[in-house]
């Protein structure tokens, strides 16, 4: 523990340091916003050219109790923001700033934060990332803030389940019509995975973009957080303060990368630049992938997804008794 804690002063002095310096980051709402009630749960996510993939998230999320969307799109040219500004629960807001100048993003999740009120519980993802647990069906996210409290417990941490289709992956064509998990609908078991502590929280790797690519993720995420002044999004795989990041997973974050247009979004990607280290790990995936007439992540590990239950018979994640 004091290993994390003088870890914890470190960063956070660094963290505030960097910004006392930094140009104030701003984001500019599309439409003004209407104020949350108490109970209301506000997900913020970032997007970039996404107006495909964006209907079949709002639909999950809207059906386990999410009830105001902050999304901060940056810069999309595919029709993205045309199709957001009209619908009644987003909030869209657009910067000045570029994703890497934002931090990844970071200083975009602390600013919306900041508009909506703290402390207060916020579920943050990427827009290819479906939160599930079980009991989702009769217990919304409401109730999962509630049960998480009565166990002293401000964060839920959730692996990153790399989820894939049956064969190849370059026939497995996204349709915004049916849940991802209908295409790209198995998954590693647990064996594949790594599960260690740091001094910044509980550390997951491993799964099949390790086996594909050979190289190592960052596998683990606090998708349902309560957004405090102590909290400082220095990274979303573990964000300040780091005490609070030693939990067991009651739910998962099913993550949807691998569909036939993977090769290309790696192309754009790099083109663009954005991402960490001059998006490096998408060079690792164009690299290996762009040259093979088929990609398939199947293996004697694979497990087909039939609902969160079947993510809790492979222990990747905790049950959670609602008694």
């Amino acid at each position: 523990m004091r290993s994390v804690i003088r870890r914890s002063i470190s960063d956070t002095a660094r963290y505030c340091l960097r910004r006392c310096f930094a140009k104030p980051v701003e984001v500019v709402p599309a439409k003004p916003i209407r104020a949350l009630t108490s109970n209301e749960i506000t997900l913020i996510v970032v997007v970039r050219n996404e107006a495909e993939r964006l209907m079949p998230f709002l639909r999950h999320y809207r059906e386990i109790g999410i009830t105001r969307f902050a999304i901060v799109d940056d810069r999309s040219s595919d029709g993205t923001s045309e199709m957001l500004v009209d619908q009644p629960d987003v909030d869209l807001f657009h910067s000045s700033i570029s994703y890497a100048e934002a931090d990844l993003g970071n200083l975009w999740r602390q600013r919306i934060a900041q508009i909506y009120g703290q402390p207060r519980w916020y579920v943050t993802v990427d827009a290819d990332e479906f939160l599930v647990y079980q009991g989702m069906a009769r217990h919304p996210l409401p109730a999962l803030v509630e049960w998480l409290k009565n166990r002293k417990s401000t964060r839920l941490l959730a692996p990153m389940i790399d989820m894939y289709p049956s064969g190849n992956i370059w026939e497995a064509k996204y349709d915004p019509a049916v849940p991802p998990w209908h295409v790209a609908n198995h998954f590693d078991a647990a064996a594949s995975y790594e599960v260690t502590k740091s001094p910044r929280g509980i550390k997951i790797t491993g799964g099949p973009r390790t086996r594909l690519f050979e190289r190592q993720h960052k596998l683990m995420k606090f998708p349902l957080i309560l957004i405090d002044r102590s909290t400082i999004f220095t990274s979303i795989h573990s964000p300040l303060p780091y005490w609070r990041n030693y939990t067991d997973a009651f739910g998962a974050l099913l993550h949807f990368k691998f569909f036939s247009d993977f090769d290309s979004k790696a192309r754009i990607a790099i083109e663009e630049g954005q991402y960490w280290n001059g998006s490096e790990k998408y060079r690792k995936y164009h690299a290996i992938s762009s040259g093979k007439a088929e990609l398939s992540a199947m293996s004697d590990r694979s497990v087909l997804y039939s609902g969160v239950e079947s993510l809790a018979d492979t222990n990747l994640i905790r049950p959670i008794d609602w008694r």
